[in-house]
């Protein structure tokens, strides 16, 4: 999860710490699962991810070629959601919802080694066109952990990881770190 900007500020640090702790106790099984209506074309579906690359902006001794230096692996939950989008004919409002827990072997803020693990969350939603619809039958319950957000969604609509296929705008994130040292309140933001 590549930063663009660090925020470590105490400022509502309390209820985003609930809502982590909240949203990672009652997470979904690992089965892929579909709701569907007749009425609108939304859905839901559930993979797991075992040992991504969390990537961080300062050194720390190992990197990932495309996203940054690396801090910490993580096992993570990515729950999908899509509804038709109402301001543009044929695309999907798709929102990719993470919940899990990292194991660091360095400190985000500093790229000092630091081992840890805790608990974390966040989200990403992009406005998504594509040459078929999404479907739950295409993402597996386990996907590769090379897959970032935009790679999830590709699995989504029955594309491979970068299709050309697949268009995303958006894609504004936000992401919470629970006991990282230095960030007040142990939280520690990546937007």
């Amino acid at each position: 999860m590549k930063i663009r900007t660090i925020i470590t500020t105490a400022a509502g640090a309390a209820a985003v710490a609930g809502g982590l702790l909240l949203a990672t106790g009652g997470a979904a099984s690992a089965t892929t699962t579909a709701t569907l209506t007749a009425a609108t074309p939304s859905g839901h579906a559930v993979t797991i991810e075992r040992g991504v690359d969390d990537t961080t902006n300062v050194p720390t001794g190992q990197t990932d070629p495309t996203n940054g230096p690396i801090w910490a692996y993580d096992t993570v939950q990515r729950q999908v959601t899509w509804t038709p989008d109402t301001a543009t004919p044929g695309a999907w409002d798709v929102t990719v919802a993470t919940f899990g827990t990292y194991h660091a072997f360095a400190n985000p803020i500093t790229g000092a080694p630091w081992k840890g693990a805790g608990l974390m969350a966040g989200e990403i939603q992009y406005v998504v066109t594509a040459p078929a619809p999404p479907s739950a039958a295409h993402l597996p319950a386990v996907s590769p952990n090379t897959l970032r957000s935009q790679g999830i969604v590709d699995e989504l609509f029955g594309q491979p990881n970068g299709s050309t296929a697949v268009t995303m705008t958006g894609g504004a994130y936000n992401f919470v770190y629970q006991g990282i040292p230095g960030a007040p309140g142990g939280l520690y933001f990546q937007h």
